[in-house]
């Protein structure tokens, strides 16, 4: 795998992607999580800061880089986009 910015950007956005078809065109959302609206958004985050953590711990900056600016940015996405109180 190559260290690149980009690359990791592009990963980076595979989960959140994921999430977002999840919760938009199947009812998961309502069947597993009725009372939590953003929970498999917190999945995609959670799952991207794993990546992120061992890239970082592999040698691999400039990657982990693009999966962490991919992830705040869709959570900054997410937060104005659904109207929480941060």
């Amino acid at each position: 795998m190559k260290n690149s910015l980009a690359l990791g950007a592009l990963i980076g956005i595979i989960f959140p992607l994921i999430a977002y078809v999840l919760t938009t065109y199947t009812n998961i959302q309502s069947a597993f999580f009725m009372e939590k609206p953003i929970a498999i958004y917190v999945m995609a985050a959670v799952v991207n800061l794993g990546i992120f953590r061992f890239s970082y711990r592999a040698g691999k900056d400039a990657f982990a880089k693009g999966v962490l600016l991919i992830t705040f940015v869709a959570m900054l996405v997410l937060i104005f986009s659904t109207g929480l109180k941060v």
